[in-house]
Formats: C-alpha cells, sequence, structure tokens
C-alpha cells in the first residue's frame, strides 16, 4: 500500500492530524482555523473538500477533466461520487486514482504551509497532482 493509499484511508477515518483532530486529543493547545483560508476550523472534511482553496484545486480538476459535478461537504459523500461515475471498471479505477491524487496533494500542501511556511497556492496543489498522475 502506498503512502498515499494509506493517508486516504486514515483520512477517510477521520484519523488524520488534523488541528481539530489534535485538539480534541490535547495534542493541540492553539487554535484550530485552517491554515489555509484561515476562517473555518480544520476538520477532515474542511481540509480536504469545503475549504476555499481546497475548493479551488477540485474545480482546476472538473475543468481539466471536462467533468460536472456537484460539490459535497462531506468527505466520504465526495469519495463515493468518484466511485462510479465512469461505466467501465478501468475508467472508474482511474478516476478513484484521481482523488487518492488530489487529497494526497491537498495535504502535503498544508503541510508544506505549516511546517515550510510556503505561501498558499491552489494552482501550486494541481500542478503537483498533474506531475504525481
Amino acid at each position: 500500500m502506498s503512502s498515499a493509499h494509506f493517508y486516504v484511508w486514515r483520512a477517510l477515518s477521520n484519523r488524520i492530524a488534523t488541528k481539530t483532530n489534535l485538539h480534541k486529543r490535547g495534542v493541540l493547545l492553539g487554535d484550530t482555523i485552517c491554515v489555509l483560508c484561515g476562517r473555518e476550523e480544520e476538520s477532515t472534511s474542511h481540509i480536504l473538500v469545503t475549504c476555499d482553496v481546497s475548493t479551488k484545486v477540485w474545480n482546476m480538476c472538473f475543468n481539466w477533466t471536462r467533468i460536472s459535478s456537484v460539490d459535497h461537504n462531506d468527505l466520504i459523500h465526495h469519495f463515493e461520487q468518484f466511485s462510479c461515475v465512469c461505466f467501465n471498471q478501468e475508467g472508474n479505477r482511474l478516476w478513484k486514482s484521481l482523488w487518492v491524487s488530489m487529497v494526497w496533494c491537498i495535504w502535503k500542501h498544508r503541510n508544506k504551509v505549516i511546517f515550510n511556511q510556503t505561501k498558499i497556492d491552489a494552482e501550486e496543489i494541481f500542478t503537483m497532482e498533474q506531475v504525481q498522475t
């Protein structure tokens, strides 16, 4: 299992180290505000789906693939929409791989912002995804 697949399993189980999860465990004593948007609490669904930065990344992805989508606020529902889009098994597998790659890149960029003080850039996240697929 790749690091990205393991991460996705943890994300779908709400077991990643978001500020909200760290705060609930008593590890983080500071604020729980999202480092990407600076406005809302950093939960798993927020950082990967509903954050303004993540939403821009997903919109770039859908524009790139020329596929219309419904925005889901819940991570599991968001993942499920990538489980039944294509008509054949190979297309469905590729579509799921795109989702895995996107959430992995969003998370990695979030960590770069926190640990390396890099700038917040939806375009860079999307470009990282294209290079890795």
